[in-house]
């Protein structure tokens, strides 16, 4: 399932972002530094007949951008909690997408966000994608993790 699931992913996140903000995203293959920073993360579970999480992580200043083309304000109006709405949008939008190619039948739960404060989203289960994009220069990964029964 690694390369379907892989190809998916990439085609999901293609068409989310440019559906959704009009955004173009490139993927890259490695992350680069910055990536290892704290990262604002959009989560949604799946539970059902597969269960896992689907996780879109991308830095504060990316969530901002999403949040001003999303609420068509400027970025410089763009405030936390609308970026955190974008963000937790992504999450839903991908994960939604995404179960279209999970065994099913299976429920998206309510998308949680983690903004940089705190401690992280723990990674529970078995990493079964991890992909590395860049948009508009800023980085952005999509997890994809099968919980372990």
């Amino acid at each position: 399932m690694g390369g379907a699931l892989t190809d998916a992913v990439q085609q999901t996140v293609e068409t989310v972002w440019a559906t959704l903000l009009g955004l173009a995203v490139q993927r890259r293959s490695a992350p680069v530094p910055a990536d290892e920073t704290p990262a604002w993360a959009g989560t949604v579970r799946i539970t059902g007949a597969w269960d896992g999480e689907v996780r879109v992580q991308c830095s504060a200043e990316l969530a901002h951008r999403a949040a001003a083309i999303l609420f068509a304000v400027d970025r410089a109006a763009a405030n936390a909690a609308q970026a955190e709405d974008a963000l937790r949008e992504l999450a839903n939008v991908t994960g939604g997408n995404l179960m279209e190619v999970l065994p099913g039948p299976s429920q998206l739960s309510m998308p949680s966000v983690w903004n940089g404060d705190g401690t992280p989203p723990q990674t529970t289960g078995l990493m079964l994608s991890r992909l590395y994009f860049d948009c508009q220069g800023e980085p952005l990964s999509v997890v994809v993790l099968r919980t372990e029964p």
